[in-house]
């Protein structure tokens, strides 16, 4: 069985279960403004990532960086020639993250990365399948990257058409017609469509947080990864990154 660790010194978002494994979560909502950061070299954002050892450590260190970006102190490390070359060897990403193709929502700008410190998956609507999940598999299966960041965004379009087309055929009506229709994404939308449903606020939100539940759900039983999961070894993070504020919030029960 995995294991919940709640910790109380990051930003979260309090809707449901946020972290699989050794993560931990926080109080802070979409809104909220990010802690004025230490102004910070490429050297010191590269030595926190890769110094960490287990999930939630890689976890702080993304965070970190997620404030360096929306403080617009972002240090963009490991952009080198020199640090290209070392990579020729081989590669240690330090997490694996799950995202949207949405073109504002890149996860190694909005956690102040760089070349081959994170491996990154993305789907429209991080809409997850065998093949995609095999893919996302990869980075801790085969590279043991401690972590693994479902991530969602506001405003996601794949999932405002999902929820505007499913919406319409509950009350009987035909969906508007999109020039670039996604049926197949729809479709597949309609699990945290009927998840959502009757959740207080914003229903797209809402939709947004179900789908990054039921990925990391679905993740977490994945072959490749349930006992790196129940061994302590991989920890599951769901977020939902703001396009208002730039911050990434962790999603908690």
């Amino acid at each position: 069985m995995s294991t919940l660790h709640i910790r109380g010194d990051r930003r979260t978002l309090i809707t449901g279960a946020g972290t699989i494994g050794l993560g931990a979560t926080a109080a802070l909502t979409l809104g909220a403004t990010p802690a004025a950061a230490a102004p910070a070299t490429a050297q010191t954002a590269s030595l926190n990532l890769h110094d960490a050892d287990t999930g939630e450590e890689v976890w702080e260190a993304l965070l970190d960086g997620n404030e360096r970006w929306a403080c617009g102190r972002a240090t963009r490390p490991h952009t080198s020639v020199r640090w290209r070359k070392t990579l020729v060897a081989g590669q240690q990403p330090r997490a694996a993250v799950f995202g949207c193709v949405d073109s504002r929502v890149s996860p190694e700008l909005v956690f102040d990365t760089g070349v081959g410190d994170i491996m990154v998956t993305r789907t429209a609507g991080n809409v997850l399948n065998p093949l995609v999940a095999e893919s996302v598999s990869y980075g801790p299966a085969a590279l043991a990257s401690p972590l693994l960041v479902v991530l969602g965004h506001q405003k996601c379009g794949a999932v405002t058409a999902a929820h505007a087309a499913l919406s319409a055929a509950d009350e009987g009506h035909e969906p508007e017609e999109h020039e670039y229709a996604l049926p197949e994404t729809v479709e597949a939308l309609r699990a945290a469509y009927e998840a959502s449903k009757g959740a207080p606020g914003d229903p797209i939100a809402a939709m947004t947080e179900a789908n990054v539940r039921l990925a990391m759900a679905a993740l977490a039983e994945h072959p490749n990864l349930a006992t790196l999961v129940a061994d302590g070894e991989l920890t599951i993070v769901g977020a939902v990154y703001s396009l208002e504020t730039g911050l990434v919030t962790e999603i908690q029960e």
